[in-house]
Formats: structure tokens, sequence, C-alpha cells
């Protein structure tokens, strides 16, 4: 299903990239709708072949989505959170970040900001994303989050 949504994606790397093919491949999101930032010539040059935007920062690709997936080290992690901590309200962070929980992020973004954690790990089926959604998480939005993690394997959720 082709959800009319903006997705930005911070912190482009192997599972980053597994992702937004998937999403693009399953027509998930359309490409003019996502949102990366990459700062490499040559994949800076990919993207936008692909047809997807690359901003010259966090702050602008977290403008323009409703969705953010943030796979950055966990070093970066409060730095990048700091950057976009005053955009965030209303919006969905994915953290692929290990060792950081939902309460953990929530606590360094605005109020309103609803979070969902992934955890993702091989079995002999492919990949399988384990979601767990923050309090309150809106379940109208639910469904792109698992259609985006649903176009690189399976997933499972959290109780």
């Amino acid at each position: 299903m082709a959800h009319s949504i903006g997705l930005g994606i911070i912190g482009m790397n192997e599972k980053t990239d597994r992702i937004l093919e998937g999403v693009l491949h399953d027509k998930v999101i359309p490409a003019t709708n996502i949102h990366v930032v990459e700062s490499d010539a040559y994949k800076h040059a990919q993207y936008l072949d692909m047809g997807v935007h690359c901003e010259p920062d966090v702050s602008a690709s977290t403008l323009r989505s409703e969705i953010i997936i943030l796979s950055v080290d966990r070093r970066e992690l409060s730095t990048t959170l700091s950057s976009i901590c005053g955009v965030t309200r209303g919006k969905i962070l994915v953290s692929m970040v290990e060792g950081r929980d939902c309460e953990y992020i929530q606590s360094r973004v605005a109020k309103a900001t609803n979070v969902v954690r992934v955890e993702q790990k091989e079995s002999e089926d492919g990949i399988v994303s384990r979601l767990t959604y923050s309090n309150r998480f809106p379940n109208h939005m639910k469904s792109a989050i698992n259609d985006i993690f649903q176009s690189i394997g399976s997933i499972e959720t959290a109780e």
C-alpha cells in the first residue's frame, strides 16, 4: 500500500540502504517523498538517480518528513537529537540505534513526539524487525511503520 507521507532517513548505512530499496521496490512511499541526509558525493548521486531527495542537514530532512528513521552511531545520537529536537513535535522517530529505548529518545525531543524502537536480527527466513512502540503511539500510523519494515522482511511487535 502506498502512503503519501514524508520519510526522512538520518544515518545512511547498509541497514537504511536496504530499507530504502525495499520501500521503493514495494512502492510503500514514493521516492519524491523520501528525504535522506548524505554528504558522500557518490552515494548522493545514487540517491538522486533513485528519485530521492538529498537534504543538506538533519533538520531539513526532519522538517520535510512525518516519519524519520534514525540509524546513527550510538555516540552520535545525542548530538543528532539535539539538532532536531525542536521540530519533532507530532512526528514519528524510528530508532535503529542499539541500546536506546523509546523513553530515552522521548526525553530528548519535543513533547508529543512518537517513537518506535526497532531491533533487527537475521533469521533463516530473512530479516526480522522487532518493533516497540512508545506509549500512546497513534494506531493509524502503525500501518505505515509496519509496511516500511515488511518491505525488507517480517516484523514482530513487542508487547
